[in-house]
């Protein structure tokens, strides 16, 4: 294969006036707007301004609406990786998507009962 051929076909492919992304990079991104959106709930970042306007609010649950019937997150990566990530409000609500399908994962496993509590369960029914 000559040079020319070869680079024509080491270009990355362009999506959307985008370069195309590395394997797992949307991964990488999901994970930073996720840290960032804990940082800012535990207190240890101030909320951005534009995330206490009004309209912005309501414009991140209206794209947590939409995102409702993902129910998985892998689901919702493959959506993200697709998606033009770029807004703030469509970063946002991902990240609150992600976490309540961590939350409603976990609680699918119901609360973890440590031994000493199963000890005293079964005392207690033998009693």
């Amino acid at each position: 294969m000559d040079l020319v051929t070869q680079a024509r076909t080491e270009r990355p492919i362009r999506r959307e006036g985008r370069s195309r992304a590395a394997p797992g990079s949307a991964a990488r991104e999901l994970d930073a707007e996720v840290a960032r959106l804990l940082r800012v709930r535990g207190g240890e970042l101030a909320e951005p301004l534009l995330w206490q306007r009004p309209s912005h609010r309501r414009e991140v649950e209206a794209i947590v609406a939409q995102l409702a019937p993902i129910r998985s997150r892998i689901a919702l990566l493959s959506s993200w990786d697709r998606e033009s990530r770029w807004d703030s409000a469509v970063r946002l609500a991902y990240a609150l998507v992600w976490l309540r399908l961590g939350q409603r994962r976990a609680a699918e496993y119901g609360p973890r009962v440590t031994r000493q509590a199963q000890r005293r369960l079964l005392v207690r029914a033998r009693g």
